[in-house]
């Protein structure tokens, strides 16, 4: 790779933004860069399929990337995901491979003003989505947005489950919370017209997807272009067949279905997609392949 393809921080173009159903704008902030293990990354996968797709480096880890979206809709800015933030501890920092990951920094990078924010998405509380929410002093990092998280997720962070014990990022949840900025949601919910929080389950109890563009009048797309992010549902477009799941997903099992109906939907109303760790061009539409499977439209897996 090299230097200008790693970039630390980027930001679509504002002459480049797409726009979707609804007047909802949106630009893919690239926030840094951090390194999953590809094992835990790929889960059950085997190796001789995922390796088709992307190498690892000499720990065996994969080079993915932090994005953010930045959606301006009706005089309104939202902020989906936070990063990684810098309240990790260098050696943490250097085991996953994390360069920047300060959602405040790269916005200012690209000349945005944090505190531009309106309301700012989380789709769950893993560190890479959810460690960017405050900063080192305990405030929260973008001072006039509200925080949406879904009420699920936020209850599963506070409960006393082992396996979530240290990987949720409860302490920056509760200081959102006492600061007064958190909204929790439960189900789907339209935080603003054309902007709409789903939840997916599957990777956490109360992941949450991104739909954007508002659908036509009584009609379930209408023809209107419309979006999804879809948070570590489906982080990269290289996890798009629906069975691979990920050895960090709590519900692969429900992962799996909640995938097969989303795509499905995805697919058959020509949605495009944006994903929360993939280091190629967004956003990308997907088709059927003849043998029935999902992949990037024309690719040469869909052909």
């Amino acid at each position: 790779m090299d230097a200008d393809s790693h970039r630390l921080y980027e930001i679509t173009p504002d002459s480049e933004a797409r726009e979707f159903a609804g007047g909802v704008r949106v630009r893919v902030v690239r926030a840094g860069w951090f390194r999953p293990d590809a094992g835990g990354f790929f889960g059950v996968v085997p190796k001789p399929l995922w390796s088709r797709l992307i190498e690892t480096d000499e720990r065996g880890r994969i080079l993915c990337r932090l994005n953010l979206l930045l959606l301006e809709i009706g005089g309104k800015r939202l902020l989906v995901e936070t990063g990684t933030g810098e309240r990790m501890r260098d050696k943490d920092r250097e085991i996953k491979g994390i360069e920047g990951g300060n959602p405040a920094v790269a916005l200012e990078a690209v000349d945005i003003d944090p505190a531009t924010i309106d309301f700012v998405i989380v789709s769950h509380l893993h560190y890479d989505h959810a460690g960017g929410m405050v900063g080192a002093d305990g405030r929260p990092l973008f001072p006039r947005a509200r925080y949406v998280v879904q009420r699920e997720e936020a209850a599963a962070a506070r409960g006393d489950q082992l396996r979530l014990q240290g990987i949720m990022e409860t302490e920056q949840l509760e200081l959102v919370r006492a600061a007064g900025q958190l909204a929790e949601v439960h189900g789907d919910v339209e935080v603003v017209p054309g902007v709409t929080v789903m939840p997916t389950g599957g990777h956490t109890h109360g992941s949450q997807a991104l739909i954007i563009g508002r659908a036509a009048s009584g009609h379930e797309n209408g023809g209107a272009e419309r979006a999804v992010f879809f948070g570590d549902l489906i982080p990269t477009r290289w996890q798009l067949p629906v069975r691979w799941t990920s050895a960090f997903d709590d519900y692969p099992v429900d992962a799996v279905e909640v995938r097969q109906r989303l795509l499905t939907r995805v697919v058959d109303e020509g949605w495009w997609c944006y994903f929360t760790h993939d280091p190629g061009a967004l956003p990308i539409q997907l088709e059927r392949t003849e043998k029935d499977a999902i992949a990037v439209r024309g690719s040469p897996s869909a052909v």
